[in-house]
Formats: C-alpha cells, sequence, structure tokens
C-alpha cells in the first residue's frame, strides 16, 4: 500500500495541531501576536477535538496499538473483497492455495482430497506461509482467534478456512512476518485476518453461475444476501449466503496416470488375469490392470450455508457496544477408489467361477483359490460440519496513570465451536461381515465383487460414524494510549491480557479403531486446556525519523508450562516515500491438543539387525538370523510435550518512486526448532538406555512409552509417542510492485507479486542429518516446496467498465521421492481474465474465467494420478457469472 498526497497532506496537518508548543514559543513574539495566536490555538485544539471524534482508531494486523501511524512497519498485504472477485475465486481456500507466501508445504484444501487415506479431513482447508505448516499460522476473524476444527490434518491442528463464508469478507490482511509476541503461540510464521464486513448501508443480492468448458457438469452456485440496518445509534449488518459446487472427477479429465494397480487370482500358486479386464493386463498377463485413479475426485462437491451479523450500538459518553456472530454449515462427500481385499475360498464353493474350476482341477484336486482384487464400490465419505462464533464487547475512552490523555480500551468474551460428522456411506466393509460373506458363498470376491446381491452388499457396509468437537472460550482486554513523551515524540503503548479455554475431541467409531473396517484406520483424541496470557506494545519515536515498535507477551498453560516471547521492530523513514524496515522476534507453538491427547494408532515397523546396527540390542535370536525385525508399534499422544521455538528475521523497505508506484522488497528467514512429531527412535533408545520399560507383555507397560520382547529377545511391540524432535530452517525474499496510470481509455492498475524461498531444510530428528527439501516434491503426500511462485495482473476501469487479467506461476520442481520415468515437474503458468460491466447505479455484472486457456498440470511420474495435486490442479477452464443488484 502506498500513501496518496492527500493523505500526506492530512498528517502533515494532524502533525501542526499536535505541536503546540511550538505555536507558543512563536506568539512570544509580541503581545498581539500572543493574543491572536491564542484565539488561534483555542480554536484549532476545537477543530482538533471534533476531528478526532471522526477519526476511528484503526488497529492494523500485525500491531495492536491504534491510531498510530504504522504504514510500511510491517510487512502486511491487503487483498480486498473485490480483488478476489475479479480473479475468479469461488472461496478462500482457493485465493490461499495460490498466494506466493502460501503456495507451499502445509497448505492444502479439498482439491485431490482422498477420503480417509491421507488423513486431511474431508471439505476441510488449511494454510500454511512459509511452509512451516497449518499449525504454525494463526488464522484470526476481525482480528480475534477462532476455534481450530475439531479433526487434525494428520496430527496437525488448523483452523478450517473454508468455514469463513467468502461473501461476507471485506478484506483479507496476510502478515507475513512471526507475530507470537503480538497474537501469541501459532503465529510463528505469520497471520491471516479475516476483516468481515460491517457498517453496511442498503441491501444487495446477487447471484453467481460457474461450470467448466469441457463436457460433463462441474457447475457452482451461489446466492448472498447483504443488508444494512441502522438508526441514530446503532448500526447492523448481516450476510446470508449459500453456495453449491459438483463434483468433478479424474475420470473426467485425460490425465496421464502414472502407476495402475493390478489384481489377481492364483490358483495352484500360478496367478491368472480375470476375464473382466480383457487385453489390459500386466505382468505378462497374469493380472488385470486397474486403474484406481479415475476412481477419485479432482475436487468433490460441496454445499455451504453461512450467516454474519455484525452489531454496534453506541451507548453515549465514548462508549459503544459490539457484538459479532458467524454460523458455517458445510456439506459434502470426498471420494476414494475401491478399497482392496485379499481373501480366499475353497475351490468347491458355488461363488467360484467354471473358468477358475477348469484350472484348478489340472492337478487332479480341488484347492484354496486366492483372490487379491477389489470391492465393487468407490469409497465414499460424508460429511457435515458447523462452526459457530459469537462475540460481545464494549469499548471506549478512559484516563489512566493520573494523565489528562484519554486512553481507549476495549473488552471482549467470545464462544466458538466447531462440530463434524463423518459417515462412510459406500465402500467401506465390516471385515468380520465379509469373512462370513465369503465363506458361506453370499460375498462373490470374483470379477470384482460386481456378482454379488445389492442387498448382501447393503449388509457389508459399515458407517462407521467419526465424530469431533473444538470449543473455545475466551475473553480479552486491553487498554491504549499515550505513555509519556520523548523528544521526537509522545510513546505510544498498548498493554492486555486474554484468557483462553479449549476443548477438543475426535471420536471414531469403535469398530473403526479396532481394525474392523476394510481400508479405514483410526485413532481417538481428547483433550483440554486454558491459558492466561499478558502482552504490552509500545512505538518509540527514538528520532523525526526512525521509530522502535516493541512487543512482549507471555503465555501460560495449563498442561506445559509458560513462555515469554519478545518482538523489535525498526522503522527508518528514509524520506516522505521510502521507508526501510526490520524486525526481530522469538516465537512458539504450544503443542496442539490432538498432539497431546491423541489416543491409540496402530502400525508396523522395523528395525535392522546385526553387529553395528544402533538397535542391534533390541534384537534376539530371530532378528539376527533375518537381519531385521518387524514389531507392531503403538503411537500416543504425549503429555510431556514442550513447545515448538522459533526465531524470525525481517529486513526490507516501502518505497512509493511516485504516487502511483510502489515497491516492497523483504528478505525473511525463520529457524524453527523443537518441532513435535512422532518418533520411535527415542523410545527404542531409552529402551536400551534402560530409561523406558523393557518388559515381556504389553500390560507390564502400564501405559507408559517402552518395549516388549518375546522369549527369544526380539522386539515384538513398541509403544511411542510425540517428542519435541525436529527442526527447519527457511529463508527466501518477496517482492511486489504496484503502479496505477490514467490514460484516454481509462485507469490502469498493474501489480506484480512474487517469493523467491532461497533455502528449505529439514531435520526429522537431532539423529537425522539435514535434507534440502527446496525445489522438489517429497514425503509420501508428495509436497511441493517451489523454489519461486509469483503473480502478475493489470486491472483496468473506464466509466461502467472493469477487466482484469491476471497470471499465476509455479516454478519447475524435481519429481518426487517415487519418481521412476521423470527428472523435473514442469513449471505451470496460468492465465485468468474477468470483464465487468455496471449495468446501472443499482446493478452489475462479472464474467471471470480461471485458467483462460485451459492450461493442463505438468507431468509428475512420483504422484500415482501423474501430477502434483499438492500445487498443481486439474480443474481446466472454470468460468464464473455474477450479477449484483442493491436496493
Amino acid at each position: 500500500m502506498y500513501t496518496t498526497k492527500m493523505k500526506q497532506q492530512q498528517r502533515h496537518m494532524l502533525a501542526a495541531t499536535l505541536k503546540k508548543s511550538a505555536l507558543k514559543k512563536t506568539a512570544l513574539c509580541s503581545a498581539l501576536l500572543l493574543a491572536f495566536s491564542a484565539q488561534a490555538q483555542q480554536a484549532a485544539v476545537a477543530e482538533g477535538a471534533e476531528a478526532e471524534k471522526k477519526i476511528e482508531k484503526i488497529e492494523v494486523t500485525g500491531s495492536r496499538l491504534k491510531g498510530v501511524d504504522m504504514e510500511g512497519a510491517n510487512p502486511l498485504q491487503v487483498f480486498t473483497a473485490e480483488e478476489l472477485m475479479n480473479k475468479g475465486y469461488d472461496s478462500v481456500a482457493s485465493f490461499l492455495r495460490d498466494l506466493p507466501q502460501a503456495a507451499s508445504a502445509g497448505t492444502f484444501t479439498e482439491n485431490g482430497n482422498v477420503g480417509g487415506s491421507d488423513g486431511t479431513p474431508p471439505g476441510a482447508a488449511g494454510v500454511s506461509l512459509r511452509g512451516l505448516g497449518s499449525s504454525s499460522t494463526l488464522v484470526l476473524v476481525n482480528g480475534r482467534r477462532v476455534a481450530v476444527d475439531s479433526f487434525s490434518n494428520g496430527f496437525d491442528s488448523f483452523v478450517n478456512v473454508n468455514a469463513i463464508p467468502m461473501t461476507a469478507i471485506e478484506r483479507i490482511d496476510v502478515l507475513t512476518d512471526g507475530a507470537a509476541s503480538v497474537y501469541g503461540s501459532d503465529a510463528i510464521a505469520g497471520v491471516i485476518n479475516f476483516i468481515l464486513k460491517k457498517d453496511y448501508e442498503g441491501h444487495e443480492v446477487s447471484a453467481l453461475y460457474g461450470d467448466d468448458s469441457a463436457a460433463g457438469d462441474f457447475g457452482r452456485y451461489n446466492f448472498t444476501y447483504t443488508g444494512g440496518f441502522a438508526t441514530e445509534n446503532s448500526s447492523t449488518t448481516v450476510v446470508l449466503d449459500y453456495f453449491k459446487r459438483d463434483e468433478l472427477m479424474n475420470a473426467d479429465r485425460p490425465i496421464d496416470v502414472t502407476f495402475k494397480s493390478s489384481t489377481r487370482v492364483t490358483i495352484d500358486g500360478k496367478d491368472y488375469a480375470e476375464p473382466w479386464c480383457g487385453s489390459k493386463t500386466s505382468n505378462g498377463g497374469t493380472r488385470c490392470q486397474y486403474d484406481y485413479v479415475g476412481e477419485r475426485a479432482i475436487q468433490p462437491d460441496t454445499k455451504n450455508v453461512g450467516a454474519t451479523l455484525n452489531h454496534i450500538y453506541r451507548l453515549g459518553g465514548e462508549k459503544e457496544l459490539f457484538v459479532e456472530a458467524m454460523y458455517q454449515q458445510n456439506s459434502g462427500h470426498s471420494y476414494d477408489s475401491a478399497g482392496s481385499f485379499d481373501l480366499r475360498v475353497p475351490g468347491s464353493l458355488s461363488t467360484v467361477p467354471q473358468w477358475v474350476r477348469d484350472i484348478d482341477a489340472k492337478n487332479g484336486s480341488v484347492g484354496t483359490i486366492r483372490i487379491r482384487s477389489r470391492y465393487p464400490e468407490v469409497r465414499m465419505q460424508e460429511y457435515d460440519s458447523n462452526s459457530y462464533r459469537l462475540l460481545a464487547g464494549l469499548r471506549g475512552e478512559t484516563t489512566l496513570f493520573g494523565s489528562s490523555d484519554s486512553w481507549r480500551w476495549e473488552t471482549a468474551a467470545t464462544i466458538g465451536k466447531s462440530d463434524n460428522e463423518v459417515l462412510h456411506t459406500s465402500g467401506y466393509f465390516h471385515l468380520d461381515r465379509v469373512a462370513a460373506a465369503n465363506a458361506n458363498g453370499q460375498f462373490n470376491p470374483f470379477n470384482l465383487g460386481r456378482d454379488t446381491k445389492p442387498d448382501v452388499l447393503a449388509s457389508l457396509r459399515e458407517l462407521a460414524p467419526r465424530t469431533g468437537e473444538s470449543d473455545v472460550k475466551s475473553v480479552d482486554f486491553n487498554f491504549s494510549g499515550q505513555l509519556g513523551e520523548l523528544p521526537a515524540g509522545p510513546i505510544s503503548a498498548v498493554f492486555g491480557g486474554e484468557w483462553r479455554s479449549e476443548e477438543i475431541f475426535d471420536r471414531p467409531a469403535l469398530v473403526a479403531q479396532q481394525g474392523l473396517v476394510s481400508t479405514l484406520g483410526a485413532s481417538d483424541a481428547a483433550a483440554d486446556r486454558t491459558q492466561y496470557a499478558g502482552y504490552a506494545e509500545f512505538n518509540l519515536p527514538l528520532t523525526e525519523q526512525l521509530d522502535a515498535i516493541t512487543a512482549v507477551r507471555y503465555d501460560h498453560y495449563s498442561d506445559f508450562g509458560g513462555d515469554a516471547n519478545p518482538k523489535l521492530s525498526l522503522r527508518y523513514k528514509a524520506t516522505e516515500d521510502l521507508i526501510l524496515r526490520a524486525s526481530w522476534s522469538t516465537g512458539f507453538r504450544a503443542p496442539s491438543l490432538s498432539e497431546l491427547g491423541a489416543g491409540t494408532s496402530l502400525g508396523s515397523n522395523y528395525i535392522d539387525c546385526g553387529s553395528g546396527k544402533p538397535y542391534n540390542g533390541l534384537c534376539g535370536s530371530f532378528g539376527a538370523q533375518a537381519g531385521e525385525l518387524e514389531f507392531d508399534q503403538e503411537t500416543l499422544g504425549n503429555l510431556g510435550l514442550d513447545a515448538e521455538n522459533s526465531e524470525a528475521w525481517n529486513a526490507g523497505l516501502s518505497w512509493n518512486l511516485t504516487d502511483d508506484l510502489n515497491v516492497t522488497v523483504d528478505y525473511w528467514r525463520y529457524e524453527h526448532t523443537d518441532i513435535v512429531d512422532v518418533d520411535a527412535n527415542t523410545t527404542l533408545k531409552a529402551c536400551l538406555a534402560g530409561t523406558a520399560p523393557t518388559v515381556t507383555n504389553a500390560d507390564a507397560l502400564n501405559g507408559a512409552f517402552g518395549c516388549v520382547k518375546d522369549s527369544g529377545g526380539d522386539l515384538t511391540f513398541l509403544r511411542t509417542g510425540f517428542f519435541n524432535v525436529g527442526a527447519q530452517e527457511t529463508d527466501g525474499i518477496d517482492v511486489k510492485l504496484k503502479y496505477g496510470f490514467d490514460s484516454s481509455v481509462g485507469r490502469f492498475t498493474t501489480t506484480i507479486a512474487g517469493t523467491r524461498t532461497l533455502s528449505y531444510e529439514r531435520q526429522l530428528t537431532a539423529d537425522d542429518p539435514a535434507e534440502d527439501l527446496l525445489g522438489k516434491l517429497s514425503g509420501a503426500s508428495e509436497i511441493a516446496r517451489p523454489e519461486f511462485v509469483g503473480d502478475a495482473a493489470i486491472d483496468w476501469e473506464l466509466q461502467d467498465w472493469n477487466a482484469s487479467i491476471s497470471t499465476h506461476y509455479v516454478s519447475s520442481l524435481g519429481d518426487g521421492d517415487f519418481k521412476f520415468d521423470n527428472e523435473t515437474v514442469k513449471s505451470w503458468l496460468t492465465l485468468n481474465a474477468s470483464v465487468g460491466y455496471n449495468i446501472t447505479d443499482k446493478q452489475d455484472v462479472q464474467f471471470a474465467v480461471r485458467n483462460l486457456t485451459d492450461k493442463e498440470p505438468p507431468y509428475a511420474s512420483s504422484p500415482t494420478n501423474g501430477y502434483a495435486s499438492s500445487i498443481h490442479d486439474w480443474l481446466g477452464r472454470v468460468w464464473t457469472v455474477r450479477y449484483t443488484v442493491k436496493f
């Protein structure tokens, strides 16, 4: 953002009014001028006081100081609702996914979301700044916290941004700087602050319809009502919103699938392909190819209903009551391919087809037939999530510290809640019932199970409902005003505190926790805690040109203790148009309730055995013979976790080269340590050192982390959990240029913004070497960390017309950990455009197209779906048209 000449003139006038002492010295020149000056001064003070009543004390994201000139102090970006609409975004998640500072590891949407397999809750979306993780990015609504989602992303807590209705947003503030000293835990990487509409005048109704340009139906519908109701002492804004989008499946696009699975029937030790696949076979014709990618969704269907309310009532005496309410109900589905099974049937069973019987009879006896195939239904989850937020507060002015200066105060109480339910409506089966039906011939495992009667399939399904709830209650207060003066000007200060209570549970069905549902793992979680905090922030004018903004905050949690974090920012106004800035801060992230209260999660692991191997002491007779040892692993939450810690640096400038040309450049660096992660090695080492129990049965562990050995001395069971073991470092440069000019054919505004990440290294544990993850896909989920992400746009306005054309660029990447025929995932450039027309003063229409040239995502061999869905998409050309009428 940059300051226009008009704003500069207003600032100079205000400065002149404040410097009363200078006016008094001038008045001493003569008695006549003294009298005249006194009268002028009284008039100026009266006028200033009247103006002060009209000026709203604005709090800028990144600082709690109100009414202080914070221009250029923080690396803050502001995006208006109009900008998002002109770019064709139909959801908050789609915008954040493109944001250069967030287009990296940890940001996720429902795009490519695979139901039940990758830990991502269906229908949810989260944002991660700088690739530090969604749990390290604080999401606020109107400057205050909201409840985290009751389901975690893996074990990562996050705020579901899909629970924030896009049409209720006035603007989005993105602070790309560590802010734990201002806002507390979770603000390691920065803050996303959603400012909702308020003080609206009149009424507005808008309707949107959209689709893709390919064959099929990828429709979306949106209806919104915005109303403003005002009286002499109050202002009320109401937004009602309905959004619906159909699903788009991989089968609807010509995707070059990297890898196809297979099915097979084993008869007398030899594999055979079933007749259903014809010539589409593999492994020398012994298996049927199975394209499971086509059964997954590129973007699933969803339906959202939302309502927000903002109410302000002026009580008199500079006091006012403010109330905020928000409700969002999201429902829809997530999809995955049909689950696999491995079953055996006797060759004489009635379900065995004749071609199998003929082959089985060749050796003169009837044997057991093994079928490794797929169920006849695509897996589908049905989700229903509800988010509530209610806030009520008071604000006004008073005098403090014996000063005649007025201090502003504000206090509020907030209640937030998020509840979720997931039903497994198709493709999930009770394993015991399947085994019984297979044995008695009711379930036919051949021919992809398609010959099984519908009523039998229905009896085998398992809904396995998963429910979750997250609650947050908080009370906060602050005082802000002037705290004395320095030679260069007044000291501005804010003091405040808050109390917060959080509670969360994630409760899968017992049958899922017992591992009795096909292809569905589950772990419960439950935890609660309280927290209190105190903070202070100061703006210190060191010279006429140099300001220091300092902040410190102490947070105390009932479940792990306290932590204090400072921040120091320097802002140097080299000229009226050039601002240099630098900041340093420490940050922390409290362990999430999911990490503290995670329930049992079962799996397996292995260690190498032999001389010189680190865990050979846990190998017995079998491990010595086999050279490795596989064991069962149980993972639990850990109440002994400490906070994650970080340090952040930022140095940059904001330069208004002209009234119409602004450039910002920022170098940033983060060091993130003590990262919480599941770590079996820590427990294995403790067993060897004798600091963790090593017993002969799991009951003897009494719930503690430890090891179980059998009679031969081999490790058979490990109970472990979360530890503070990881570390990561990253640095880079943000650049943004904005230039506007008028011409005979209208007003043009050009914006170019990009993030160049210079390094990204991750160390899983202290014993692991640091791994360079920059510029490649990595991990089982194929997380992308591109070196450069950039946006460019040209906006145009002329009388009743407006138009925009923009691009989004993602640099090339190294193919992932599982690549086999490709080294580089090519760069991707997409083009978006929009055009709008004001039909009358009360009516307008906007037409927008995303991916105007229908650009396909680049090929990636590592992900089995043939493209990197964490950073690219296969939506293709998608258009929307919106009509708005005001009355």
